[in-house]
């Protein structure tokens, strides 16, 4: 029903996007490993960036992924930047 977090392409060539995601949600489809989805996926507003960076670390550090730290000054950046739907 809904993109997988492990063993993405999406979240491996999409950093910003990802980061957006969580924000600011998704209407349209979306592919992940040759896979579209077309589910919506709300975002939360209310997430600060520095709720935005925890989550990414987290999920950018689990399963199989190994980012390391994202740092709330790079995920403000990102969020200032996003494109909303």
């Amino acid at each position: 029903m809904y993109p997988p977090l492990n063993k993405s392409d999406f979240m491996e060539k999409n950093f910003e996007q990802v980061l957006c995601l969580m924000k600011y949600g998704v209407n349209g489809e979306i592919t992940v490993n040759g896979k579209t989805f077309v589910q919506p996926m709300p975002g939360v507003q209310s997430l600060t960036d520095l709720e935005i960076a925890e989550i990414a670390t987290y999920i950018y550090n689990s399963w199989e992924h190994q980012r390391g730290i994202v740092d709330v000054s790079a995920a403000s950046k990102v969020l200032s930047n996003c494109k909303r739907e």
